[in-house]
């Protein structure tokens, strides 16, 4: 542009300013960029170009601001199309032009902004090229300076000759000084290693201290030739000294407590120092000292604390061992027995756990060793002896074990604790044998030795205790049933809680054998759990009494199935008696145990002898000869109170009745009396009734003669029937007693069930058959029968009187008997089971028929017509008997038909008959049949009645 042209545009300029009214710069604001239509704001912008330069700075600053940021960005951004987006859909040339306008607005005082500030920078920007100007001159001086100094330098080199020299000598008296100074640092460390190496063991850097000790060992060689490398030699020396000696310390802490980290810094820092077998004899030497100074420090402090009297507390720790286990009172001989396991345990723990850190190692060695193709001499020695070691350590530390506990056992006297105290002593000591033998494969016949030495004085003493205690018992028992619930079970007892799970010990090593294959007790508990820990045992009281519990009717027991027989008392046919009325309804008798606080007391007792064999096996066989004192001597007494009263009986009677069934009764009644019955004419100083008991006698309070109460039945059913109680118990827990006697000795045990267990029932016939015997008058009954004329000629169709007063005899003890079960089960009072009224009936059974029997071999004449009354008479009896009771068959039936109907046997058939019926039969009752045989001749009945007198002799 040429001046005419800048001064056509000035003049322009100023034209436009003259025109253009002053105050309107006083309406120029931002909100005109931000948003205001073009239509509206027509007159400001047709006038834009005259106000441009007459802005505030504050109008300034809002067009600036206005300004898009899109418009500062340094890369290539097209402004162009960005403003074109913003035009409308339909084009209006006045929005157009405002926005132009205002663009051009933007440009100009951004312009002007750029200008002014050029315009401001323009002096310092030439007082800076001055500055740049002259520092390009000096530096061109300072070049030229730095040439001519080589220059010079060169012609030194070259010239003199002394100086270089010099210059040799200063730098060879600097490297002497720098190895001076390295040895001064070299001997600080030295001097600091104490230091450093007390900081290393208290971090249990074993590794780490016995390395700065070599080091430092091998650093003080190197400069031996200083003089106080000499004396700090020998300081290494005993710090070396001083590091074994916590070493050793380390090494103890780990032998009672072992942590695998710390073994194996220890095993680094004996292996640096090459102690390996230094370090297994020092392990097996503080695994003893461990064990000693543990026993005593446990036993002391618990005599301390339960005698501290008199200030005499001081003394006890003089004492040696054996002779400070004396003063353990019973009160703390189990905690102390329990911590003293404990402690033995965790040291049997850390040993196991010290041989498996080195079966491991071993099986690393081998995996590298086959890796590497050679393996290391040396290494491999020092495994093979730590093995050996450790191997003959097992037995020999276990002994240390047994010996301490042993010691501690027998140094009290166990025989006067309480049998739960002394039971769960047995646990212990039980578990640790157990714990022995998973160790070391030991059978602690030291262990075992001592406590069966106890064991045996303890319970002689606990057994009389207990038989005295019974024998009291039984002279005071009133024999009426303890009121149970229906649903006891010994289970329910305290004393049988261990049979419904094995102990812990036993259950979780059964487990492990089942799933390893070996038996491995210190796999099966924690690092800070035991075998001895005592279990918050849960508190289950006893709940085996009835309490009130509601009587239950039997709706089974309903009569509408009974024949009309049974509903109603027996009807005389000739005097034609009113029937009485019948019970319609019985009461359930059957599912209540029938108990007395006797049969409590010995199943207890029982239980917890059980609980003996368990636990002590030297001695299971005594503890069960002792059980079986426990129910013999119930069973004798059962037997002497209301077994052995057949005084009422005819001698006929009683040969009878004691015959087949009591011999193997008789012979263990006897067996019991000579064993366990002391007899009160004998010396009693004699040792081997030492073991011996009184026999009992009945409480006065028991009455068995009064007919009222039918000669003692309840009773009598209490008594029989919990001794047939005990037995089953018995016979239910012989899986649990013969897997506890040795093999050798289990003869006993089942001479003991089939010669005392299993003859229950014969001493319940005999209970009952008491009862039955006086309860029908069986003389009267003879009498009638007697009275009877058998060699009549002429057959009625009556049956004899005498058949009427047995069947009323019979109906009036069945009457009462109901009414008597009744009365007891509505006072929940000795309730009378059916079972034992299914016995009764059998016993009145067999001894009428007994009678009968009698009674028909007492006709001294008879006809073949009196033979036929005799079956007339007897076919009644049974049919109205079949309507009284539910027993079938009935017992000894075939005994009377075949007597009546042998009458008719033929001389050929006689003798074989006598020959197969001898044994059924005495011998006046055969003697009187042939007697009134009329059919036989002289010399038949002669031979017959020399075979009957020779089979009396025989019998």
């Amino acid at each position: 542009m040429d001046i005419k042209e800048k001064l056509k545009s000035f003049i322009d300029k100023q034209k436009i300013s003259l025109k253009a009214p002053v105050q309107a710069a006083e309406f120029v604001t931002s909100d005109e960029f931000e948003g205001r239509t073009a239509v509206t704001a027509q007159f400001l912008r047709s006038a834009s170009g005259l106000k441009d330069h007459l802005l505030t700075p504050q109008a300034e600053q809002a067009v600036i601001d206005s300004i898009e940021s899109l418009y500062f960005e340094s890369g290539n951004v097209d402004v162009g199309e960005h403003e074109l987006q913003k035009f409308p859909d339909v084009a209006d040339v006045h929005i157009i032009n405002g926005m132009r306008s205002r663009l051009r607005k933007q440009q100009t005082i951004v312009s002007r902004r750029v200008s002014d500030l050029i315009m401001q920078k323009q002096g310092l920007c030439s007082k800076e090229m001055e500055r740049v100007t002259e520092l390009q001159k000096e530096v061109i001086k300072g070049v030229s300076l730095c040439v001519e100094g080589r220059n010079k330098l060169a012609q030194g080199r070259s010239q003199f000759t002394s100086a270089s020299l010099g210059i040799l000598a200063n730098y060879s008296k600097r490297q002497k000084i720098a190895s001076v100074i390295r040895s001064l640092r070299m001997i600080r460390t030295l001097q600091m290693t104490d230091v450093q190496l007390q900081s290393l063991l208290k971090a249990e850097d074993y590794p780490g201290a016995i390395q700065l000790l070599l080091e430092c060992q091998k650093a003080a060689a190197t400069f031996k030739h200083f003089t106080c490398i000499s004396e700090l030699s020998t300081k290494l020396q005993d710090t070396l000294e001083g590091a074994e000696e916590q070493l050793d310390v380390a090494l103890a802490r780990v032998a009672a407590n072992f942590n695998s980290a710390n073994y194996e810094k220890l095993q680094i820092a004996y292996g640096l120092l090459g102690k390996t077998q230094t370090l297994m004899d020092q392990l097996h030497m503080h695994l003893t000292s461990h064990i000693h100074n543990s026993a005593f420090t446990i036993v002391l402090g618990y005599v301390e604390l339960y005698n501290n009297t008199s200030g005499s507390g001081s003394s006890f720790s003089k004492l040696q061992y054996s002779e400070l286990c004396k003063y353990v009172n019973e009160e703390s001989f189990l905690p102390c027995l329990l911590d003293l396991s404990k402690c033995m345990w965790n040291v049997l723990k850390s040993y196991r756990n010290i041989i498996k850190w080195h079966e491991n190692e071993e099986k690393v060695a081998e995996e590298d060793d086959s890796s590497d193709g050679e393996g290391n001499t040396e290494a491999a020695t020092s495994r093979k002896y730590a093995k050996q070691k450790l191997e003959h350590g097992l037995y020999r530390l276990w002994q240390d074990v047994q010996a301490k506990v042993r010691t501690f056992i027998l140094a009290s006297d166990l025989s006067h604790f309480k049998f739960d105290d002394f039971l769960r002593i047995l646990d212990v000591i039980n578990k640790l044998i157990d714990v022995g033998e998973s160790f070391c494969g030991s059978k602690s016949e030291t262990l075992r030795e001592s406590i069966k030495k106890q064991s045996i004085n303890y319970f002689r003493n606990h057994h009389r205790a207990r038989m005295e205690e019974l024998h009291m018992f039984l002279e005071n028992e009133g024999w009426e049933a303890c009121p149970v619930k229906s649903t006891f079970s010994i289970h329910q007892l305290m004393e049988y809680r261990f049979l419904k799970g094995k102990d812990l010990l036993s259950v979780l090593t059964h487990t492990l054998s089942s799933l390893t294959g070996n038996k491995d007790v210190f796999d099966l508990f924690s690092r800070e759990s035991s075998p001895f820990d005592i279990t918050a045992e849960e508190t289950i009281e006893e709940d085996i009494m009835a309490n009130g519990e509601p009587l239950t009717l039997s709706d089974d027991d309903s009569d509408d199935d009974v024949p009309d027989e049974l509903k109603r008392d027996f009807v005389d046919e000739q005097t034609g008696e009113l029937p009485q009325p019948h019970p319609r309804r019985k009461l359930d008798h059957g599912k209540t145990s029938i108990v007395t606080n006797t049969t409590l007391t010995i199943l207890r007792l029982i239980g917890k002898y059980i609980q003996m064999m368990k636990l002590l096996q030297p001695i299971a066989f005594d503890v069960m000869i002792c059980l079986s004192h426990l129910f013999d001597y119930y069973l004798y007494s059962v037997f002497m109170f209301f077994g052995t009263h057949f005084s009422f009986l005819t001698h006929q009677q009683r040969g009878d009745l004691e015959q087949n069934p009591s011999r193997r009764l008789r012979g263990s009644l006897k067996r019991i009396q000579d064993t366990l019955i002391l007899n009160p004419e004998a010396c009693q100083e004699e040792p081997s009734d030492q073991d011996k008991v009184e026999s009992p006698s009945l409480s006065p309070v028991v009455d068995i003669t009064s007919s009222e109460s039918i000669y003692g039945l309840p009773v009598r059913v209490v008594a029989v029937e919990s001794l047939a109680f005990l037995a089953a118990q018995l016979e239910a827990l012989h899986c649990h007693i013969e897997p506890l006697i040795p093999q050798q000795r289990r003869t006993f045990l089942q001479q003991f069930y089939t010669g005392t267990v299993k003859i229950t029932p014969e001493i319940r016939q005999h209970v009952y058959t008491a009862v039955a015997a006086q309860v029908i008058d069986y003389d009267g009954i003879l009498n009638c029968m007697g009275s009877v004329k058998w060699d009549i000629n002429d057959l009625m169709s009556q049956h004899s009187q005498y058949v009427d007063v047995l069947l009323r005899q019979l109906q009036v003890w069945y009457s009462q008997l109901i009414l008597t079960m009744r009365l007891e089960e509505m006072s929940r009072v000795s309730p009378i089971p059916s079972e034992a009224c299914t016995a009764l009936w059998e016993c009145i059974v067999r001894i009428t028929n007994r009678t009968l029997l009698e009674g028909f071999a007492g006709a001294r004449r008879c006809t073949n017509e009196g033979r036929s009354l005799m079956q007339l008479d007897y076919q009644q009896f049974l049919m109205k008997l079949e309507c009284l009771t539910s027993v079938r068959p009935l017992p000894d039936r075939h005994l009377v038909e075949t007597y009546i109907k042998a009458y008719y046997l033929p001389e050929g058939a006689l003798e074989e008959w006598l020959q197969q019926n001898r044994g059924n039969y005495s011998s006046r009752q055969l003697t009187a049949l042939v007697a009134t045989m009329t059919h036989i001749s002289k010399r038949t009945r002669q031979k017959i009645a020399a075979i009957v007198e020779e089979s009396g002799k025989k019998t």
